[in-house]
Parts: structure tokens; sequence; C-alpha cells
């Protein structure tokens, strides 16, 4: 049990500080009109990725946290056998728990990013560290 809170402790520690420097990287000159032009215009991929920071640095903080996933989960549960509950909690507790703190931090200020932040990580943060983890016991099986 012990070995498993520190797999959660690294996930949800390390996945948060990344999301809050992503974060506030990628709102540094963000207009809001990056993420509105993603669903009303069409674009490809390279000029989504060069023009837009915000998607740039979701993704940057999605490759991130599935590196984060894949050490935990080559490191500490595969070697010692945690069972799909074990990765079911790592995968979910760190994503409410952050998802939470997000919420409530600055939520007078601004409700509504605050909201779409920690949706955002909690999206990501769960469907990282859930192919992490199954990319590591498809391999190590």
């Amino acid at each position: 049990m012990g070995m498993l809170m520190i797999a959660i402790g690294i996930g949800f520690f390390g996945s948060i500080i990344i999301f809050f420097i992503a974060e506030e990287l990628s709102l540094k000159d963000a207009d809001f009109s990056d993420i509105k032009d993603v669903f009303t215009k069409e674009l490809n991929l390279n000029e989504l990725v060069g023009k837009y920071s915000t998607i740039k640095y979701m993704a940057l903080f999605i490759v991130a946290v599935f590196i984060i996933g894949y050490l935990v989960s080559s490191q500490i549960m595969v070697p010692n056998h945690f069972s799909l509950g074990y990765a079911m909690a790592y995968v979910f507790l760190p994503s409410m728990i952050g998802s939470l703190i997000i919420l409530l931090v600055k939520w007078r200020f601004q409700p509504l990013l605050k909201l779409i932040s920690s949706f955002m990580f909690g999206a990501g943060y769960i469907g990282a560290s859930a192919f992490a983890v199954a990319v590591t016991h498809f391999f190590a099986n």
C-alpha cells in the first residue's frame, strides 16, 4: 500500500506542477480565439500547433504525463505486481484530486477558465497515464 501511495504522489505532484507551468505559458498571450478557431475553422495540424499555443502546451502536458506514467508504471507498478485496481487508483485519484484543486484555485476570479483547466487536467491525465500503464503492461508481459 505504501508503494501505491508513492506512485499516486509522484503522478499527482509531477503532473500538477507540469500542468500549472504549461497552463501559465499557454495563457501568457492567449485571447481565447485559439480555442474558438479550432472549432469554427478548418485548420491543418502544423498550422494549429504553430499558431496556437494553448493546444501546443496541452500536447506537451500529455506527453510529459505519459513519460511520468511510464516511469511510475515500469519502476513501481510492474515490479510490485500491482493489479488492475491499483492501476486504476493511480490513474483516477490524482486526476480527481488535481481537478478539484485546480477548480478551487482562483475560483472566485476566473470560474470558467478554471473549470476548463480542471477538465483539461483530468482528461489529459487520465488519457496519458492510462495509456502509459497499458503500454508498460503490454511490453512487460
